[in-house]
């Protein structure tokens, strides 16, 4: 879908294809965590099978193996291997489009650590693309962002087991059990939505009689991360204290509020106590929009998270990734670049103690597969005093789009919480519906353009269906 010329790696046929997913080696086994050549013919079946984004990962994950000397059980020259592996990232990072990483990459490796001068023209190619990046305009870090962001389709990888791709009936009765927090009883659930009859389709639905202006939920979450922390803000929420701050029992660390010290102890704090990220969040230091600096920000969140509920647990198994939905019917393109989607969260799992070679959940398809699910739920809006804040919420994922929404939500202020209140009177039992971007005063045609990206469809709410078929008729 999204190959442009013939230097990228051409698709397999279905035959081979079948074959290749198969025999895919497993990396993991305590004979082959650290054997060099099983990493580097890992990185040719994914490149073969058009995964690029995995095959740069294993071919980088076997050049940190020669670059730390582990033993070769194998016999063959590791100038070779060097070449080998260079190689295939170098094909990798061009099928991914990150034709700048892919040019910084060769002109870092002497003649001899590469065989193919097959990207000698790469300089041409990234000169047409920073001509067409800055005519578009904005900021120097969008423009740079246009430049170095590379892509890949959002699918189901074939080797993630068949319970990380559906929402359970655990999982559902969980969510609901978060959502019993009133004395007065929930005033909304999690279950089948309205909108389609098929598929993982879920909403949220009020639990009782809802008055205009009634607040539904309040979500105060651990899985934030703000642009410009404030030295006298919320360790957890960013935001300022109402009352007296509340310290960390470890550490200098303090808190708005109890609730925030409680969710941070329980979620990540433990994990990333004492640890030292100012080299992540000194990039984003100052920006106000939504750049490349901020997503390993938010992935270092919730990869802790995930780290301190348990280190056998399964990543995509941890309650807050699950109930989270990629767009993944095979047309979807997510932002993919070398540096963001690799070097840095290896190296952020690598502080935190994690074995990148032999530890499974985290490998580069459950790391993507995270990624891709917070890019399609997270709510990100500038803030007056944060610079810019970005949320993976625990419920506002939960709630389905409507251009006539019966719910509207807002972040505090200075503060990843968010709050929700019914805009208008809502029956128990009825579908509550938020929006995802403004479009009071949009019609039909301009709607569908600006909720493309959200859906890579039609939007199904009532309001779309009836004026769609009024279009018909």
């Amino acid at each position: 879908m999204y190959r442009t010329n013939s230097a990228q790696t051409p698709p397999p046929d279905a035959e081979t294809a079948a074959r290749l997913i198969s025999q895919c080696p497993d990396i993991h086994s305590s004979a082959s965590a650290y054997n060099l050549n099983t990493w580097i013919k890992r990185a040719e079946y994914f490149l073969t099978l058009n995964h690029p984004e995995l095959a740069a990962s294993d071919a980088y994950k076997s050049l940190l193996l020669i670059e730390r000397d582990y033993n070769d059980p194998e016999n063959g020259e590791t100038s070779d291997k060097i070449r080998k592996a260079n190689d295939i990232l170098s094909q990798a990072l061009y099928d991914c489009h990150c034709h700048a990483e892919l040019q910084e990459l060769r002109e870092s490796l002497a003649p001899e650590a590469y065989s193919s001068d097959k990207f000698a023209g790469i300089n041409e190619l990234l000169s047409r693309k920073e001509d067409a990046a800055g005519q578009l305009g904005g900021t120097p870090h969008e423009i740079r962002d246009r430049i170095r962001d590379g892509g890949v389709l959002t699918v189901y990888y074939p080797w993630i087991h068949e319970r990380h791709f559906t929402r359970t009936q655990s999982l559902i009765n969980l969510v609901n059990e978060e959502l019993e927090t009133s004395s007065e009883g929930p005033k909304c659930y999690w279950a089948r939505s309205t909108l389609a009859s098929d598929g993982d389709n879920m909403g949220m639905f009020a639990a009782q009689d809802l008055r205009k202006g009634d607040i539904i939920l309040v979500n105060r979450t651990a899985t934030a991360t703000c642009s410009t922390p404030a030295s006298a803000g919320c360790d957890n929420c960013y935001g300022p204290a109402s009352g007296s701050w509340v310290e960390a029992p470890c550490c200098d660390v303090k808190y708005c509020s109890l609730e925030c010290h409680d969710l941070a102890l329980n979620t990540y704090h433990k994990v990333l106590c004492g640890q030292d990220f100012s080299w992540l969040q000194n990039p984003a230091k100052g920006l106000t929009f939504n750049a490349s600096p901020l997503r390993p920000l938010l992935m270092l969140r919730v990869l802790a998270t995930c780290i301190q509920s348990g280190a056998d647990r399964h990543s995509l198994d941890h309650p807050l990734i699950a109930r989270l939905q990629p767009l993944s019917d095979g047309s979807h393109l997510d932002v993919f670049t070398f540096t963001e989607s690799i070097l840095t969260p290896i190296r952020i799992l690598e502080q935190l103690h994690v074995d990148m070679f032999g530890v499974t959940h985290f490998d580069t398809m459950v790391l993507h597969t995270i990624w891709i699910r917070l890019a399609n739920n997270k709510a990100g809006s500038p803030d007056p005093e944060r610079g810019f804040i970005d949320v993976i919420s625990p419920h506002l994922p939960l709630f389905n789009h409507s251009c006539e929404p019966n719910v509207e939500w807002k972040r505090r202020d200075g503060s990843s919480t968010i709050s929700f209140a019914a805009k208008r009177d809502v029956e128990r039992g009825a579908e509550l519906f938020s929006s995802y971007v403004d479009v009071r005063w949009m019609g039909l045609e301009e709607r569908t353009r600006v909720l493309w990206p959200w859906f890579e469809g039609l939007c199904l709410c009532a309001k779309c269906k009836r004026e769609r078929a009024a279009v018909e008729a």
